[in-house]
């Protein structure tokens, strides 16, 4: 049951899939955006989860991308997620017996963003960007894991969609070396290279506990393994994300400090977090000597290629919002605001730091809510998993050189809020089943959505 064998099963599903950006090279962007709603909508009838699931997953990656073809998903995105919440909503017997600890953890720093939404200079506007993080708290969890439940090949499924989204970037740049490229760096389909090293970081952890939670590891032969190892090892090399590459390896370090104490491996990644200016000022003496300079870009190594700008200038705009913030989307809005001044500088983007921006739109009171939400997450996860801190080890890392955390309708966001999830949900631990209730049977997994 392999690449072959889900192809085939999904062959229809990923024939409208790719109607979406067919369609985005003949029609304007509404008018594909109305038939991706119209599909979905279809998808949603036949109750397929693992189809809905990787419908939503796949329109979130689009919504990344700088392509033309694929302008569309950036609103289809919000009526997809919209549609979705009102759907589980009115279906909320089919997912009553999945627990969502995450939303229920993070509840109070929802609860309060929201509320700051109220003092923003552009109230709705903040309203709406913190109520489809909300909504994107509650109903990735629920999906996935009702997902999950009803698809014994649900791994496998989900391994190989990124797998063909990552492969399909790949390809682009080898016919299009110039498009699939950002200041010559590869960035597939994604819209710059480090967005995509921090879909390979997220991705890869989410797939490694994924596999190691999942007991019915026959359904995944290891022709589908490599398939995305190489593609994730490829992808990542020819990106050159710094962060990427150090996150990930982080992760692993401490995947196998795990027999140490959990206080031992905090002590540690303290100790690293500390000595980063340390490690930082004497980096280009090992990138040097090892001959990597021109690939870890050694010229920008010392500026943080524009992050120690951003940095501080987030932190002067705080001064300004430290208690309350100014509202979802302040960050964005403030940056935008002072972009020819840090243009000058030599910075062009956002805050590049999760934290920095959760402290601009809600402040230091939702910060702390945001850290509650985490610290609670992994007081119980750690009953539960021994991958518990690597994950939020690597995930800290890096959210603190990307504002993704921040942000709820990106492809990143949903991908942690699954592994967070995976390690909190206990119910979770034992595999993939088939719920015979609920499934129709095979047969009717290679039939048309349509």
């Amino acid at each position: 049951m392999g690449i072959t064998q889900h192809i085939q099963d999904y062959k229809s599903f990923y024939l409208v899939i790719l109607s979406w950006p067919l369609l985005g090279f003949l029609l304007p962007s509404p008018a594909v955006t109305v038939w991706v709603v119209a599909t979905f909508l279809l998808i949603l009838k036949r109750a397929d989860y693992t189809r809905i699931f990787l419908a939503v997953i796949l329109v979130l990656l689009f919504s990344d991308s700088y392509l033309e073809p694929l302008a569309f998903a950036a609103t289809a995105k919000i009526g997809i997620i919209v549609i979705l919440f009102l759907y589980i909503l009115s279906n909320f017997k089919e997912f009553k017996g999945y627990p969502n600890r995450v939303f229920v953890f993070f509840l109070p720093f929802l609860a309060f963003s929201l509320l700051a939404s109220t003092w923003s200079n552009s109230p709705i506007t903040a309203m709406q960007k913190s109520l489809s993080y909300g909504i994107v708290f509650f109903v990735i969890p629920l999906l996935f894991q009702r997902a999950r439940a009803e698809n014994e090949y649900f791994t496998r499924d989900v391994i190989v969609a990124y797998g063909l989204f990552i492969l399909s970037g790949v390809l682009f740049w080898i016919v299009n070396p110039e498009a699939g490229t950002l200041a010559g760096r590869f960035r597939g389909l994604m819209g710059n290279p480090n967005g995509l090293g921090t879909l390979l970081t997220v991705l890869l952890i989410m797939v490694f506990v994924l596999y190691k939670q999942n007991t019915r590891k026959h359904t995944i032969q290891f022709q589908t393994w490599t398939f995305f190892i190489v593609l994730t090892a490829l992808s990542l090399f020819l990106c050159g994300s710094r962060t990427a590459l150090f996150a990930i390896i982080l992760f692993f370090a401490f995947v196998r400090l795990r027999y140490f104490t959990n206080l031992g491996t905090l002590i540690l990644f303290i100790v690293i977090v500390v000595s980063y200016n340390y490690i930082l000022t004497n980096l280009p003496i090992l990138v040097t000597s090892l001959g990597l300079e021109e690939y870890l870009r050694l010229d920008t190594l010392e500026e943080g290629s524009g992050r120690f700008i951003a940095w501080n200038f987030a932190w002067e705009q705080i001064q300004h919002q430290y208690f309350l913030g100014g509202g979802f989307g302040f960050t964005e809005y403030i940056f935008k605001e002072y972009y020819r001044y840090l243009s000058q500088l030599g910075h062009e983007g956002n805050a590049h730091n999760s934290y920095l921006t959760l402290w601009l739109d809600t402040g230091i009171v939702g910060l702390v809510l945001f850290f509650v939400g985490i610290i609670r997450t992994i007081l119980i996860s750690l009953k539960r998993s021994s991958l518990t801190l690597p994950v939020f080890y690597a995930v800290l890392f890096s959210a603190n050189f990307e504002s993704w955390f921040a942000a709820s309708l990106n492809p990143f966001t949903s991908l942690i809020l699954i592994t967070l999830t995976l390690i909190s949900a206990e119910n979770l631990n034992s595999g993939e089943q088939i719920d015979l209730d609920k499934v129709e049977g095979d047969n009717d997994s290679i039939q048309s959505i349509t």
